[in-house]
C-alpha cells in the first residue's frame, strides 16, 4: 500500500531518477525514442499509411512487454475492434483506423486508414471515447464518440466492404460530454447501452437505448436524474440484487426492476471528489461489492470498502491503492497476470488540463497494480509498464489479447502518441 503524503511522491520520483519534475517529455528512459520530441499538433496523414512500429523492452520481472511505437500523432483515446472482419482485432484512435498487417522480421507493421475528421481544439483532439458496436446489426462493427467542445454524442457508421467515408449520425447534443461507457443497464449480459459522463451539472443524466436496426438503427434516451452529479462515472450492482445499478461522485442511483420506466433511487451515500472511471467490484472477497477508482486530474487511485452494519445501513471506507503520481483519468481492471483476480492497469494522461492538474509536469507512466496478500491485509503492488518517456495513460486503455497468442496487451493513445505494449508472458 502507498501512504498519503507529499514525501512519497518525492521518493517515488527519485527511485525512478527523476527527482526534478520534468518541464517537457522526459526521453531519456528510452534510446530508441531519443529522438522523438513532443508533438502538440494533430498530424493530418493520407488515408492509408503504412508503418513500422519502433520497438523497446518495458515491463519488469512479474510481466515483459515490448513496446511499440504505432504513431505519434495526437489523440486522446483508443478502442479495440475486429473493423475489416479480418478476424483479427484493430485499433481505433482519433481519426484513423490501424490494421495489423503481416509482422516483418523486426516488428509488428499497421496500416493506417483515415476514417474521418475530428476538430483540434485548445490542444485536444475533440473526441474523448470510442465505443465499439454494431449499432445497425451489418456485422461490422461501428464506433460511438463523444466530445467536449462540439458538445455532441454522435455514432459513425463502418460501411463494411462498401467503398465510402463513415458517415456521423448525431445521438446528442448539447452537452459537453468528458466521456461514455458502453454498460449493462438492461442486464442481458452485454454491454450495449451507452451512459456518458456530461460536463454540465444541468445536463440530465441519461442513458442511451439502442433500438431498431438497419437504416431505422436509432438511440433512445432515458433520463435518470434531471441533473448531472460531477466528473465520473459508472455502472455496476451495488446492492447485489442482480440489477446493475448507475455510480457518481455524490452518490448511486439503485436501478428500479424495469429500467427503462421505473424510478431510479439516489443514495447520497459518499463523495468521491473529481474522478473517472468509477467501477464496482468485490475488492476485498467478502461477498459484498466494493467501488474502484482514481483522481482523474489529482492524485490517487482509491477503492472504497463497503460495508453493511446490523440492521443493514451502508458505510464506505476509503482505501488507498497508490497516490504518488497524478492524472489517472483512465483505469481498466483486467486479470492481466492470470491468477484469477483482477489487476488496476492506468497510467498518467499527459496534460490533462493542458498544464494545470496538480504533477501535470511530472514524468508520465503506465502501471498495472497486483493486489497481494501480506500478514492478512490486503495491499497492492505496483508494477511498471513504461516510465518516464512520452507515454501516458490517456483517456482509454484497452486490455486485449492482441496477438493472438494468449495473454494480455495494452494499448495507450494520448496527446503524445498511440502505443502498443505486447505482453511477452507466453510468447517467451
Amino acid at each position: 500500500m502507498f501512504k498519503s503524503s507529499e514525501s512519497s511522491r518525492r521518493l517515488f520520483l527519485k527511485s525512478m531518477g527523476a527527482t526534478i519534475p520534468a518541464i517537457g517529455l522526459s526521453l531519456d528512459a528510452n534510446p530508441a525514442e531519443a529522438h522523438l520530441v513532443p508533438n502538440f499538433v494533430a498530424q493530418r496523414v493520407d488515408a492509408v499509411t503504412r508503418t513500422n512500429s519502433a520497438m523497446a523492452d518495458a515491463g519488469d520481472d512479474a510481466i515483459p512487454f515490448r513496446k511499440h511505437i504505432i504513431d505519434l500523432g495526437a489523440s486522446e483515446t483508443c478502442a479495440i475492434a475486429d473493423i475489416n472482419r479480418d478476424g483479427k482485432p484493430e485499433i481505433v484512435s482519433g481519426e484513423n483506423w490501424y490494421e495489423r498487417a503481416a509482422d516483418e522480421p523486426h516488428g509488428m507493421r499497421w496500416i493506417k486508414h483515415k476514417f474521418r475528421d475530428l476538430p483540434y481544439t485548445n490542444f485536444y483532439i475533440d473526441n474523448f471515447s470510442d465505443l465499439p458496436i454494431d449499432v445497425d446489426g451489418d456485422g461490422y462493427p461501428d464506433i460511438v464518440s463523444c466530445s467536449w467542445f462540439s458538445k455532441r454524442l454522435a455514432w459513425y457508421r463502418n460501411p463494411g466492404q462498401e467503398s465510402g467515408p463513415w458517415r456521423e449520425t448525431v445521438i446528442q447534443e448539447g452537452y459537453s460530454i468528458e466521456f461514455a461507457f458502453l454498460v449493462d443497464l438492461l442486464n442481458t449480459g452485454k454491454p450495449r447501452e451507452i451512459l456518458p459522463e456530461f460536463g454540465d451539472p444541468s445536463a440530465p443524466l441519461s442513458w442511451y437505448e439502442l433500438a431498431g436496426s438497419g437504416a431505422s438503427a436509432h438511440w433512445v434516451r432515458h433520463e435518470v436524474s434531471s441533473q448531472s452529479y460531477g466528473h465520473g462515472i459508472g455502472a455496476g450492482d451495488v446492492n447485489g440484487d442482480g440489477r446493475n445499478d448507475i455510480i457518481t461522485p455524490k452518490g448511486w442511483f439503485e436501478a428500479p426492476p424495469d429500467p427503462r420506466n421505473g424510478r431510479w433511487t439516489f443514495h447520497p451515500e459518499f463523495d468521491l471528489g473529481v474522478v473517472g472511471f468509477i467501477y464496482v467490484h468485490d475488492v476485498d472477497q467478502d461477498g459484498v461489492p466494493d467501488l474502484v477508482t482514481s483522481a482523474a486530474h489529482g492524485y490517487g487511485i482509491v477503492w472504497y470498502e463497503q460495508k453493511k452494519n446490523a440492521s443493514g445501513g451502508r458505510s464506505w471506507t476509503k482505501h488507498v491503492v497508490d497516490d504518488s503520481w497524478s492524472q489517472s483519468h483512465a483505469m481498466t481492471l483486467a486479470d492481466l497476470n492470470g491468477d484469477g483476480q483482477f489487476d488496476l492497469i492506468s497510467g498518467k494522461r499527459y496534460f490533462a488540463h493542458n498544464g494545470h492538474d496538480p504533477g501535470s509536469k511530472e514524468p508520465l507512466g503506465v502501471y498495472w497494480y497486483e493486489p497481494i496478500t501480506v500478514d492478512g491485509a490486503l495491499q497492492w503492488k505496483r508494477h511498471i509498464i513504461e516510465y518516464g518517456s512520452r507515454t501516458g495513460g490517456g483517456m482509454q486503455i484497452p486490455v486485449v489479447d492482441i496477438d493472438g497468442d494468449g495473454d494480455l496487451d495494452v494499448v495507450v493513445a494520448g496527446k503524445s502518441g498511440l502505443f502498443l505494449f505486447e505482453n511477452l508472458t507466453r510468447s517467451n
